[in-house]
């Protein structure tokens, strides 16, 4: 009985994605243009993910690697086609292996959190900066702060900056690891910059939603009561005024 075109794409699809070449797909294919299709497709996502995972894969075993990458293509689901979502969709991958896979595969278990990290950079990298937004010369009570469009605020529980082949974190850190990466107007560089939690706080109040100096003094108040207002609010101008002097934040006229 012949198979409609949904069953045939599907099968396709089935075989492209295993690391088994013995079996073949289709009778009326000659193997040797199959095999070199499948090739191509494996050696084209290996090749994104190269690029845009470079230390993570510095610091796993060519095994693990390989293994990572090949259950990557061979069980996840994307949710974009666009090759240039391939790291985002590898992410989301590794956000799936459960602790007994971990285990299984000798993976760390701040994986994930490298590859996030990771990825941030490309995110921000091609982030579209916000035009309308203006520096800011002076801030009063009324100056409503933006976080700059391109910034992403993350917090980890391993030094994700500073793993490499020769420096792996072996437990989870006392404190939380903050960090800011953004690119400044015009910019191609990306930028990185270790926050302790109260300004990684300050700069997600503001990247849910733009507020002014008072309402940001506000909400300190609050999440900080033993903090004396005065003090609170000198450290906060300060803090505000170094990161509008360095590109972070903006306001609109």
């Amino acid at each position: 009985m012949n198979k409609d075109f949904k069953s045939i794409q599907h099968d396709l699809g089935a075989w492209l994605r295993g690391q088994d070449s013995s079996s073949q797909p289709f009778d009326n294919v000659e193997p040797r243009r199959l095999a070199i299709y499948k090739r191509l497709i494996h050696n084209n996502i290996q090749q994104f993910l190269r690029a845009g995972f470079p230390v993570l894969q510095e610091v796993l075993s060519a095994a693990q690697w390989q293994r990572l990458s090949a259950n990557f293509i061979a069980h996840h689901q994307a949710h974009s086609p666009l090759f240039s979502e391939i790291g985002a969709e590898f992410v989301d991958f590794i956000a799936t292996i459960n602790a007994s896979q971990r285990v299984q595969d000798e993976l760390p278990p701040w994986l994930f959190e490298l590859a996030h990290y990771e990825r941030l950079e490309v995110d921000v990298l091609h982030a579209n900066f916000d035009d309308s937004l203006q520096a800011v010369e002076t801030v009063t009570e009324s100056t409503v702060l933006h976080l700059n469009s391109t910034a992403q605020v993350a917090i980890y529980n391993y030094p994700v900056a500073s793993i490499s082949r020769t420096e792996l974190p072996t437990q989870e850190l006392a404190e939380p690891y903050c960090i800011l990466v953004y690119r400044e107007p015009g910019a191609e560089q990306v930028r990185f910059m270790q926050l302790n939690s109260m300004t990684a706080g300050v700069l997600a109040e503001l990247q849910a939603n733009p507020l002014t100096f008072s309402q940001l003094f506000e909400v300190l108040l609050v999440q900080y009561p033993e903090q004396e207002p005065q003090a609170l609010a000198a450290g906060l101008l300060q803090l505000v005024q170094d990161f509008c002097e360095r590109f972070v934040l903006f306001t609109r006229p």
